[in-house]
């Protein structure tokens, strides 16, 4: 990527990493530290063109989500505003607006896909 002066890197993050979660430190700290990680590279790698960003999911259904265990308990219960959970395809959606030329100008960010179960 810095030999051709182009390119992206999407981290993908976890919700609970901002709101908090019981029985769930390890994975809220692995996640933190991915934060920090995107933000640390967007700026080692701007000057190459380089993007680097974090899409942050919420609860987002499917066959993972059926099987992912009880998890932690989320703060105010985890219910995303928009009176759904997400699907796989909300997520996708804004990874390929990122790695599209709509994401050239975005950098080091953690964008929440989540519904509003955060807001920052």
């Amino acid at each position: 990527m810095v030999a051709k002066g182009r390119g992206t890197i999407i981290n993908i993050g976890g919700v609970t990493a901002h709101v908090g979660a019981t029985r769930r430190a390890h994975v809220l700290a692995a996640k933190a530290g991915l934060v920090g990680l995107t933000k640390a590279l967007a700026v080692e790698y701007g000057n190459a063109g380089i993007t680097v960003n974090c899409v942050v999911p919420g609860r987002i259904g499917g066959p993972r989500a059926a099987t992912a265990g009880t998890g932690g308990a989320i703060p105010g219960g985890g219910h995303p505003l928009v009176g759904r959970e997400g699907v796989p395809e909300d997520v996708a959606a804004m990874v390929a607006l990122l790695c599209g030329p709509g994401g050239r100008y975005i950098t080091g960010q953690s964008i929440h896909v989540s519904g509003g179960i955060y807001l920052s």
